[in-house]
């Protein structure tokens, strides 16, 4: 059985977009629960009232917009956000058609002062109502290097992907896909 992690769910939108989806997955029993609250190890009673046993939980505050693209000729290109400016760059064969880009934005309320472990998957695969398909990958975060959450139990952060499309895709209108989100106490 595994123990319930933190989840959210986001979408990414790009006209030849991208939605967004995250979610917290894991295989670690009671990782929604700070070390000290997961049990009785060793068949020792815990002294459980001085601690804070607070769930984690994630929302998703806002989703990742790539904003609108064309790809020309046959080609590939790819769409990156900046996480600090949230200005969109575009490499390869694509031209800008508008849209304001939005990285995603994401909040973690659990115990005040513990560390988070927070996993983003390497790709994502992306796909459109009419079977067009896309790539995000490269997922990165706004997050130092040991997120841990504050006084009051709370961390934000931002993140975004690389947006991988090319011609063969067929990918327009609306790329959706689900991101998973991975948030657990070490």
């Amino acid at each position: 059985m595994f123990g319930r992690l933190a989840f959210g769910l986001a979408t990414i939108s790009l006209t030849l977009a991208a939605p967004f989806a995250a979610q917290a997955q894991g295989s670690c029993p009671n990782c929604d629960l700070p070390p000290g609250c997961r049990g009785n190890g060793n068949q020792k009673p815990k002294n459980q009232a001085k601690r804070n046993c607070q769930t984690l939980d994630v929302t998703i505050e806002s989703d990742v917009d790539f904003g609108r693209v064309v790809i020309l000729k046959g080609g590939e290109g790819r769409v990156i956000l900046n996480l600090e400016t949230g200005e969109k760059q575009l490499i390869g064969d694509l031209d800008d058609l508008g849209g304001m880009p939005i990285t995603g934005r994401a909040s973690v309320t659990g115990a005040p002062f513990e560390r988070l472990r927070v996993d983003l998957p390497t790709s994502v695969n992306m796909r459109d109502a009419t079977g067009g398909a896309a790539i995000m990958r490269d997922f990165v975060t706004d997050l130092p290097p040991m997120p841990t959450l504050d006084g009051n139990g709370q961390l934000s952060f931002r993140f975004s992907g690389t947006l991988v499309i090319d011609a063969s895709s067929q990918a327009s209108g609306n790329l959706r896909g689900r991101v998973p989100i991975s948030v657990e106490y070490p």
